[in-house]
C-alpha cells in the first residue's frame, strides 16, 4: 500500500501561484473580448461580410468555452486551498 502526504503549505503555495495564473488568462481574455468577436468586415461584399461573421462566432465561442474554464480553475484552486 502506498502513502500520499501533502504538505498543507505546499499545498497553499500552489493554489496561491493558481490563483494568479487565473488572474492574468482572465485579464488576457477580457482584453482579446473586443477585437475577436467585434470583427469589421474588410471590405463591403457579402463574402467579407460572412468570413468577418464566421470569425466573430469563433471569438464568441472562445470567450464562452474560456468562461467555462474559468469557473472550473476557480472551483480547482477552491479545492485545493481547501485541502491545504
Amino acid at each position: 500500500m502506498s502513502f500520499l502526504i501533502a504538505e498543507p503549505d505546499v499545498v497553499a503555495a500552489a493554489a496561491g501561484s493558481l490563483a494568479n495564473v487565473r488572474s492574468a488568462l482572465s485579464d488576457a481574455a477580457a482584453a482579446a473580448a473586443t477585437p475577436t468577436t467585434g470583427l469589421v468586415a474588410a471590405a463591403g461584399d457579402e463574402v467579407s461580410a460572412a468570413i468577418s461573421q464566421l470569425f466573430g462566432a469563433y471569438g464568441q465561442q472562445f470567450q464562452a468555452l474560456n468562461a467555462e474554464a474559468n469557473a472550473f480553475h476557480a472551483e480547482f484552486v477552491r479545492l485545493l486551498n481547501g485541502g491545504a
